[in-house]
């Protein structure tokens, strides 16, 4: 992989569950310039033992079947954050229907959340149904200094021409809302966030795929520093910790180790010690690309050793 990516990936069936039935995808392909594109999903399936393991797999097998046949078609085109949205949400709609279709065969209901995340030259895009979650963390940019310095001592520095690195003031920003009956209420001001959470219908969902004919995918794109982290997950993870202690623990882990993998086993080492009482799925990335063409306070990277512009 290039060096202008950071991954960590991890995931663990928690200690209550016999079964892992969460599923995820990492996917990266390079344009005919050298950029780089990258898919990640978390994919939550429900419906018990070994289904709604199906479930998720039959979404994580559609969209793999998709990017290998579509993506080198797409980077060649303009908008193609717009244009992967546009195809993954037609992917999404077949998903629901092959999982229905499924669940009728074998005469069991099965269904599955999905969250994905592309990510091209600083845009990104996202796709999702469900209760599992995508969060963006922009202004911290300790991790891509220590990045930075680690690899200009194994004289291996990036590209730094569109390397963007923002002023240091955290923010965890959640770009998805879930699908669920507690989100309403919480929307509706009934509940707070912190009683949904606990909420005894916490995992009662309004919308998943595989169980409605009619499905309605939050969409969305913006885009992102080279500073900017970004964190894909189950709802096995994010119910354990609010948003507020989530970010907390990316400033403090990345402080102390700096390696995303790191950080992710250890996220699930703790979600295990606050015993975890579902499926646990993570995904932490940071793709070192600053777009030029947004007008922001930059900083050179030289600033960071103190050299001088």
């Amino acid at each position: 992989m290039s060096l202008n990516w950071q991954t960590g990936i991890a995931t663990h069936k928690g200690t209550k569950k016999s079964k892992n039935e969460d599923s995820h995808l990492f996917r990266i392909q390079t344009d005919a310039k050298g950029n780089d594109i990258a898919l990640f999903i978390v994919a939550d399936g429900m419906g018990g033992y070994q289904v709604g393991e199906t479930a998720s797999r039959l979404a994580i097998s559609a969209f793999i079947k998709w990017w290998d046949k579509r993506i080198d078609k797409i980077v060649k085109k303009k908008d193609v954050i717009t244009r992967v949205l546009r195809e993954g949400e037609n992917v999404i709609r077949k998903i629901n229907k092959t999982i229905m279709a499924t669940s009728k065969h074998m005469g069991i209901k099965m269904g599955t959340t999905l969250s994905l995340l592309v990510l091209y030259k600083g845009q990104y895009g996202v796709i999702h149904i469900g209760d599992s979650r995508i969060y963006q963390m922009s202004g911290w940019n300790y991790g891509l200094q220590q990045y930075f310095h680690i690899h200009e001592q194994n004289g291996r520095l990036l590209d730094m021409e569109n390397t963007d690195v923002l002023e240091s003031d955290p923010k965890l920003h959640k770009l998805t809302d879930d699908h669920s009956w507690v989100d309403s209420q919480v929307k509706a001001g009934t509940i707070t966030e912190e009683e949904a959470r606990n909420h005894p219908k916490r995992n009662v969902l309004t919308q998943c795929l595989g169980i409605e004919g009619n499905i309605t995918p939050h969409i969305e794109y913006g885009n992102y520093q080279s500073s900017d982290l970004f964190l894909v997950c189950s709802d096995g993870f994010h119910s354990l910790f609010s948003n507020s202690e989530i970010k907390d623990m990316l400033i403090s882990l990345e402080k102390e180790y700096t390696n995303l993998q790191s950080i992710c086993d250890y996220l699930i080492n703790f979600s295990n010690f606050r015993e975890a009482n579902d499926n646990i799925t993570l995904i932490l990335i940071r793709n070192l690309y600053g777009d030029n063409t947004v007008q922001k306070k930059r900083k050179n990277i030289f600033s960071l050793f103190g050299g001088n512009e």
